[in-house]
Formats: structure tokens, sequence, C-alpha cells
């Protein structure tokens, strides 16, 4: 291996004056500009030894966690991380390193995911499925499979792997990963042991379990059933979006946070109205879902450390998890609110797009807090809406399942417009502040500019474009092609939004993946309007580039 790594790193120093190198690669700083360092320090000197050692022993599982990450997403690019790091530091090398942990690959995911060093060109299966494998022919090979091996096959927690007899097999996370992940169940083990909140006591030891053992239920049900708990994390594998094969793979992550206990209090409010809310969607009775009486929680906290799918490529300011559709049966789902990032994306990226892009008459109407109301208006309608198909052949299926990679910027769209539709209902209701109307209506729109500028082969990024094209062929936003700002009409936004939200339902309630291909091939492009906006704000940061810090002493 020392070998191996020496040879490519001697490969990576001399190609630095050739193909891999930032003087004759200037793409290279164009992509680097894309990002905007943000620092995220946190002073935990205040915490006790006790809280300190457990604050530090998660800290270390979730660095540990990140190496399992680098396996599911690029081995190639981990050893071109270690083979830079051996060479001498030079400004390139750090250019390209910190390109390298951006995306977790050699291949620059804001840019359609060109290769920015290396030799290697981006397979969408990453290392779920042996490299070249297609969609079609893993699907011709799964019909000779019994049902129980197509079963695994399609589990989000195996690798499709050779099996050395010229056909394939489906191997279990723990399995592929048991050497990364051990030290890691050991240290949730140790957690276990030492803190004071039996409930977080339960749910670390089911976490740790459910590593090994690659079943996640009972551990997302104690998740979501942490009671007093100062410190919570996100930990494991979640999110399907970068399996590009057959989109039900996930990727490891983790977040370790501290609880905001009075900020996430104030947001119980919410959880009185979610069968409202789903009873208020504008589809036909039988697309719609039981959601009344469930543990839905929503805690504010601050993040302190993020690695594996957290902390490369799109940097998300709250999530709604677990995905298991039985776990939202039975309890619903967690929605976490990192507050720290949600104050890094507003202040520094779309703030500065919306100045440029939004009728000047309109821009005093943004505002952080009225970004942070569509954002939780978003993770709530995650939660809304169907989630197994609700008609035809497919019927019970999971949405993801039947629908396959397009389900995820399906689902972000739905979040987005089903919770402005949501949004709408509760001010109509006097839930919330209708003075507020376009204050809400603009950050929103704010914030689809800053979506947008991900491209159409990110989830979010095509949900915003989508939404976009939508609102402006139906009136609900114009554009001015002499000043190239935008400008929202209230009344047809309202009357898009409801619309649009009952195509979006309708279609994951179908799991028809050939109408949603129609829907996406009709909204889902790179319109003139949007290329404009796009080039226009073309020299601003698209995201934040987190450097994470913990001040222990």
């Amino acid at each position: 291996m020392k070998k191996t790594l020496l040879a490519l790193s001697l490969s990576v120093a001399a190609a630095f004056s050739g193909q891999v190198s930032a003087d004759h690669n200037p793409h290279v700083d164009r992509y680097l500009a894309q990002y905007s360092p943000y620092k995220m320090e946190y002073d935990a000197s205040h915490f006790s030894a006790k809280d300190k050692l457990i604050l530090q022993k998660l800290v270390t599982a979730a660095e540990l966690l990140h190496e399992v990450y680098w396996q599911q997403t690029s081995k190639y690019g981990r050893e071109l991380k270690d083979a830079l790091e051996l060479v001498p530091q030079s400004e390139q090398a750090q250019k390209l390193l910190t390109l390298l942990n951006r995306n977790g690959a050699p291949f620059e995911q804001l840019n359609n995911n060109v290769a920015f060093m290396g030799q290697q060109t981006y397979y969408p299966g990453q290392e779920f499925y042996p490299r070249g494998l297609s969609a079609d022919e893993l699907d011709n090979y799964m019909k000779t499979l019994s049902k129980e091996q197509q079963a695994e096959f399609m589990n989000p927690y195996t690798v499709i792997q050779e099996d050395g007899k010229g056909g394939y097999q489906a191997v279990r996370y723990y399995q592929a990963y048991k050497t990364l992940l051990d030290p890691v169940i050991e240290l949730l083990y140790e957690v276990a042991e030492l803190t004071d909140n039996a409930s977080f006591a339960n749910f670390l030891r089911l976490k740790a379990r459910a590593l090994i053992t690659d079943e996640y239920f009972d551990a997302d049900v104690a998740w979501i059933d942490l009671t007093g708990n100062k410190f919570d994390l996100v930990f494991g594998p979640f999110e399907t979006y970068d399996d590009g094969i057959k989109g039900v793979k996930a990727k490891y992550q983790a977040y370790i946070e501290v609880v905001d206990k009075e900020e996430s209090a104030k947001l119980d409010l919410y959880t009185q109205h979610l069968q409202e809310m789903e009873n208020n969607l504008p589809i036909p009775e039988q697309y719609r879902s039981v959601v009344g009486g469930l543990t839905t929680k929503f805690v504010v906290v601050r993040d302190i450390i993020r690695t594996g799918m957290a902390i490369v490529g799109y940097q998300a300011v709250a999530t709604n998890l677990p995905n298991d559709p039985a776990v939202h049966e039975l309890k619903g789902t967690k929605k976490t609110f990192w507050k720290n990032m949600f104050e890094a994306r507003f202040n520094g990226i779309i703030k500065p797009v919306s100045e440029v892009l939004i009728n000047e008459k309109q821009l005093p109407e943004i505002s952080d807090d009225g970004f942070f109301q569509f954002v939780l208006m978003h993770e709530i309608s995650h939660a809304l809406g169907p989630r197994t198909v609700k008609v035809g052949s497919k019927k019970g299926m999971a949405t993801n399942a039947a629908i396959g990679p397009n389900y995820n910027a399906l689902e972000e769209a739905k979040a987005d417009i089903s919770g402005m539709h949501s949004l709408i209902y509760l001010m109509d209701k006097g839930i919330v502040d209708a003075k507020r109307r376009n204050n809400f209506f603009i950050s929103y729109l704010g914030s689809l500019f800053r979506s947008m500028r991900f491209g159409l082969n990110q989830a979010h990024g095509k949900a915003a474009v989508l939404s976009l094209n939508y609102f402006a062929e139906n009136g609900g936003v114009s554009y001015d092609d002499d000043s190239g700002r935008w400008t929202l009409d209230d009344k047809q936004f309202e009357e898009n939004v409801a619309s649009l939200a009952k195509a979006l339902l309708i279609l994951e309630g179908d799991g028809d993946n050939t109408k949603v291909q129609a829907f996406f091939d009709r909204w889902a492009v790179n319109s003139p309007r949007i290329q404009a906006s796009l080039e226009k704000v073309n020299h601003l940061p698209i995201d934040v580039l987190p450097e994470y810090s913990i001040k222990w002493h």
C-alpha cells in the first residue's frame, strides 16, 4: 500500500507541471470561487469534564465515519488525497486538496461532475456498484434472481459487487466496511456508558447495534423519542441522492450537535397542525396520508462538526429524517435545523444573490427569518403527501423505489411547493402572521436563486429550476430583460403554488417514472431567463465552505 501511495504521490507531483496543476487548469480557481469560506467556531469550554469527553468521543466517531464515506464514494479520490498530502506543500496542492475534500472525489459536483484532477471520469454508481454497470444491465441481471435476492440488491444498505463467477452479489454495509466501522461502534457504546440521559444512552446503543445489523428501525424510533438530551447527532447512512444507478443506496454522514432547547420549544406549535396541512393538500382523497398524532419533533441545534455526506457538496441547513416509510407510519419524522449553517447560508449566499436578481422594490421584503420560515415548512412537508404509491400496479411500493433516481429532485420540489402551500394555509387560519405574506414569498424566491445555481444534476438545483420555470410561464413571477431582475405577483403566485403542488404530489402518488421524466423534460430546463440570471451572479459564491473548529479549554 505504501509503495502504491508513493508511486501515486510521485505521479501527482510530476503532474503539477501538467494536467492537474492549478496553473495549467484555469478551472480550478473558478471552482474554488464557487465556495465562500465560513468559520464555524464552537466554544465547548463551559461544559463539564464529562460532557467534554462525551463530545470528544462523538467527534472522533464522526471523523472515523468519514473514512467509510470515502470508500462509498471514490476510492480513487481517497488515494489522490493521500498522494497530495505526501507531495511537497504548495499552493496548487492546497487548492486541489480543498476541492477533493469539498467534493469527496476528483469530480466537481457544481460543474456536472467534471474531473478536476486524475485520470478517471465520473461514474454515477460511484462505489455502490461495479464501475461501468448500468441500471438496465443491473435490472436484467436481477430478473434472474429470487425475490429475496432482489430485495437485498435493492436494500439501501448493501453494496453490489462482482461475485467472481461472472455475476453480482449484494454485500451488507457492515460486512463491506467492518474494519472501519468497528472503532466507531465501540465509541458509541463508550458514550452510552458516560451519559446520564437514559434516552440518549438507549439511542446510542441501538445506533451502534444498527451499524452492525444494517437494520435501523429501532435506532430511528429511539432517536425520535429522545427527551431532555443536551447533545444530539445525525449518524449513519441516510440519504440516497448520490446513487445514480437505482437511487436507493444510502451514504454515511455525521453531524455532532448541541441542542438549542429554547428555540426548539418554539417550533412544537407546528406538530398540532400536521394532519390539517395534509388534508389541505390540493389532491384527491386517495393520494392523502394519515399523519395526525405522530411523534413529529422539531429541534434547533448547532453542529460542531460535519463529516461524510454532511460535509461534502451541498451544505444543508435542515433535514427531515429518517427516510424509512415504516418509521414514518409509526412515529413520523424528526426535523433538525442547524442554526449556525442557516445563518451562514443566508448572510453569505442568499442575500448577495437576491440583491442582484430581485426587483429592487421587493428586495426589502427578504429576511433571514422569512427564509427560516420557508425552510421550516419545506422540512415539515417532507412528511406530507404520498410516501408510498397510491394507485396502479405498484400500489404500496415506496415512492423512491418506484420512481428511481428522479425521485430525489421530485421530492425536493414537492417539499418546496407543498411547504409554501401549507404556509399559505397557516396564514389564512391565523396561525402564522398573514401580514408577512410578501416577506415569506420574496424570501422563498431568493432561496430559489441560490438553489438553482447547483445545476440540474443536483436534486435541489433541479427542483428550483423546475419551480421557477413554472412560475414564470404561469404568471407567478415575471422576468425583466432590461434589468435582469425578477418580480413576484403574490396572488398569481398563490394560484401557481396550488396547481404545481397538485402536479408534484400526484406524480409521487402515481410512482410512474415515465410521467416524472416527462414533467422534468417540460419544466426542469435551463431557459434563457434562467441562464441570464445564472450569468449575472456568476461572480458570487454558490455555497459556504464551512471550517469547523472547537474550543475545549
